[in-house]
């Protein structure tokens, strides 16, 4: 479900004491609540600070203090909370253990840093470079209909070129994230530097990239077992639809009565559902207690946590998968809609 974002100037300042990073700000506008967040997967940030936020009402200026155990700069956004519960919100920015000085552009929305002492710092000019580039990036991917594919050109092109851009890595990690495996990610990947590749955060991106390869369309969905019942041995005699999900995720409980209707169809017919929830091990009650009140009656999975989920880079939800009675896939992110049409298509009737 997506958001629409408004956007504003705001100027960012960072000060380095130790392995603490203080971020000052100075809002042009005001803002209902301010936070500064981690924009990637968790287990990027470990040892580090995620998520700060400050609910001082109307607050135009003030300062996060930030935990930066690495030398590896790490990827924030700066959010701007509206009373009406939308926000504003910066796009993707370093912070490391140097001083800078940060301006987002209202327009475009790209982070402009400004140097205080340390002009010719590293960070900054990769900032400076990349920002320039990647505005071109984001009206592409944005404004054409084959934007992806000219988006995937642009990343291969600029990755041969800056082979050191800490900012190139963390686009192709958040663009992976939002989007899935691509190959231009794989490529553009492979021509950064060995610094980032085999650094910490590199390995885990690359072996994110690797284990998301075995959930594309064609291969063979993996046979994960819960509660000691490995899930192929719950496949439908021509199709199987696997839904991860959770209990307070909106739009899978939205896609429910639409389920519902389609397995009361079809299920005589072939059709087989598989939900798998990512419930934390607090919010189990919820679980039952929605499978129960929904009266989800086709095979329920428990992923606690998400553990496994994580494992193979399912991050958002609904995340569905079509498997045809191999456990081959068919489609991925299949919306309830789709697989009815597709259903009807296929000779079910």
């Amino acid at each position: 479900m997506k958001r629409l974002i408004k956007y504003s100037f705001i100027f960012l300042t960072t000060v380095v004491f130790s392995q603490n990073t203080t971020v000052a700000y100075k809002v042009k506008e005001v803002c209902h609540d301010i936070g500064i967040n981690g924009i990637l997967d968790k287990k990027y940030y470990k040892d580090h600070t995620l998520f700060l936020k400050n609910n001082k009402d109307y607050s135009t200026e003030g300062e996060f203090n930030l935990t930066v155990n690495s030398k590896f700069p790490l990827p924030y956004s700066f959010i701007c909370g509206q009373k009406d519960g939308s926000f504003k919100v910066s796009a993707l920015f370093t912070v490391s253990r140097e001083n800078l000085n940060f301006e987002i552009d209202s327009i475009g929305n790209f982070i402009q840093p400004m140097p205080l002492k340390n002009e010719n710092s590293v960070l900054i000019k990769d900032q400076y470079k990349f920002n320039a580039n990647f505005s071109k990036l984001l009206n592409v991917f944005f404004n054409n209909e084959d934007g992806d594919l000219k988006l995937d050109n642009l990343l291969i092109k600029y990755s041969k070129e800056n082979p050191n851009s800490f900012m190139l890595f963390w686009t192709l990690v958040n663009q992976f994230q939002y989007k899935g495996p691509r190959k231009s990610y794989f490529e553009s990947f492979q021509n950064l530097s060995s610094k980032i590749r085999n650094s910490e955060y590199g390995k885990m991106f690359y072996q994110d990239m690797i284990n998301s390869i075995k959930l594309t369309e064609k291969s063979k969905f993996p046979n994960l077992e819960f509660q000691n019942k490995k899930i192929r041995s719950s496949l439908g005699k021509k199709y199987t639809l696997v839904d991860f999900w959770f209990s307070y995720c909106k739009p899978c409980l939205e896609d429910i009565p639409k389920y519902h209707k389609l397995y009361s169809m079809y299920k005589d017919k072939g059709l087989e559902i598989i939900s798998i929830s990512t419930d934390r091990t607090e919010d189990m009650e919820k679980w039952y207690k929605v499978v129960a009140e929904k009266e989800l009656n086709w095979q329920q999975y428990l992923d606690e946590n998400g553990i496994k989920s994580k494992f193979y880079n399912i991050n958002s939800f609904p995340t569905t998968f079509l498997l045809d009675s191999e456990g081959i896939i068919i489609k991925k992110n299949i919306s309830p809609e789709e697989l009815e049409k597709f259903l009807e298509q296929n000779d079910y009737f």
